[in-house]
């Protein structure tokens, strides 16, 4: 537990300015309350403390080991990591005077946000853009706050705000004469339309996105576009195609020097494979993924690769990395009670205790995993959770009867998200049931 010099210490970090430490010396609680708000979440966000809110002045924050090792050795700032640096460097502009400096602060830090998948503190950040870009009749930054507020909503598995967001995003960015933002927004919506099975439009919008950037000369949006579009052919059942696109994208993204995007890109091919069942192939790419992104902090991408490594392992009886794997993306997801992804990695215990002959351990999993994709109410994942269940039960010859419930209600789920191939092959083998 951390002491109240440290607390001292790490608060007046994030204010930045040395002056305001005369603030601290009657404790805390003497900071303006609007001061108090910023220092706290920013220390939040660098990882400082957690988000279990305060209890107790001396005794209700937990620091990181990195934290520790700051507050110990007192460095200057410009002895600390560049990304913190960076992420303190935005802080700082926040709180200036200057409303164009404000707003490029809270413009870049709401993409740390993001990066880091703080998403409660990003919308926070894009809300207040927003009031602050209208009072200036700033159209681009209200466009891009916008578009942020659906990056978020999007990452919470909220399909209709964020194509909302998108929307009214994308009115916004035309309006300002943003062709890029147009291109980058329509890619956006390309994705939202996918998730929710209109594939029509999803290619619409991916295909209207490629045409832009090609007229733009931007390789690098292209790039992405194609990558999401051939999403879209592999729902559509056009894997080789699907495949090849993916391919094409992994390699220039790689010899671009863009990690995140190769990372995200590889885990959409780990993906690829994994649901036709090609689990060794599928946990290279997987691995790769997760090799790109540990050092970006890239806690979606990161954190999903981690759960599909750790199923594909899983499916393959090869336990050792499917624990390791699974448990780190636990840590991730247990705190901000990421539900949709927890329940993956309760699938994936689930399939490991299976195949060690624990039945009734591999069963409470399974059970919990169907609980927690239903409180998510993201489909494909209850899909999932739903299918591995029900097959458990039918290779133990435990519960016909549930098994064949959980398979049609896999089956509907994959339907219901427009994924006609898995809904099929899910429905096949309820029939050979």
């Amino acid at each position: 537990m951390t002491t109240r010099a440290e607390i001292q210490m790490l608060v007046s970090y994030v204010l930045g300015e040395k002056s305001r430490e005369s603030l601290l010396s009657t404790g805390f609680d003497s900071l303006p309350q609007e001061m108090k708000v910023s220092a706290l979440r920013g220390l939040q966000d660098l990882g400082w403390i957690s988000h279990g809110g305060m209890a107790d002045y001396a005794e209700s924050y937990s620091l990181t080991k990195e934290g520790r090792r700051i507050v110990s050795e007192r460095p200057g700032a410009s002895a600390l990591d560049s990304k913190t640096q960076e992420h303190l460097m935005a802080l700082r502009t926040v709180d200036s005077s200057s409303n164009g400096e404000r707003k490029e602060g809270l413009g870049r830090l709401i993409d740390i946000e993001c990066e880091l998948g703080n998403w409660d503190s990003a919308l926070l950040n894009c809300y207040e853009l927003r009031r602050l870009a209208e009072r200036t009749k700033d159209a681009q930054m209200v466009a891009q706050s916008l578009y942020s507020q659906g990056k978020v909503e999007v990452a919470q598995n909220r399909w209709d705000e964020a194509l909302e967001s998108y929307l009214n995003a994308l009115e916004k960015f035309m309006e300002s004469g943003d062709r890029k933002g147009v291109c980058e927004t329509n890619r956006a919506m390309g994705v939202v339309y996918g998730n929710k099975g209109d594939h029509a439009s999803a290619k619409r919008c991916l295909e209207s996105s490629v045409d832009c950037a090609k007229a733009l000369g931007e390789r690098a949006l292209q790039a992405k576009a194609e990558a999401n579009l051939a999403i879209i052919y592999d729902l559509e059942g056009r894997f080789e195609q699907s495949e090849q696109a993916s391919k094409n994208c992994l390699e220039y993204f790689l010899q671009a020097g863009d990690s995140a995007a190769a990372g995200r890109i590889s885990n959409n091919l780990g993906v690829l494979n994994m649901s036709r069942e090609k689990y060794g192939t599928a946990a290279q790419y997987f691995e790769k993924a997760i090799d790109l992104c540990r050092a970006l902090k890239m806690k979606d991408v990161f954190g999903a690769a981690l759960v599909n490594a750790g199923y594909c392992f899983a499916k393959t009886g090869n336990a050792g990395p499917a624990i390791s794997y699974t448990d780190e993306a636990t840590s991730i997801f247990k705190e901000p009670n990421n539900l949709n992804m927890l329940a993956l990695t309760y699938r994936n215990y689930g399939v490991i205790e299976m195949r060690g002959a624990n039945l009734e351990e591999g069963f409470k999993w399974f059970e919990k995993s169907v609980r927690a994709a239903k409180s998510s109410g993201v489909e494909d994942t209850l899909a999932a959770c739903c299918y591995e269940y029900g097959m458990a039960l039918i290779a133990s010859l435990t519960n016909l009867r549930l098994a064949k419930k959980l398979l049609s209600r896999s089956s509907q789920a994959y339907r219901e998200i427009g994924n006609l191939e898995q809904a099929n092959m899910v429905r096949a083998k309820l029939a050979a049931i």
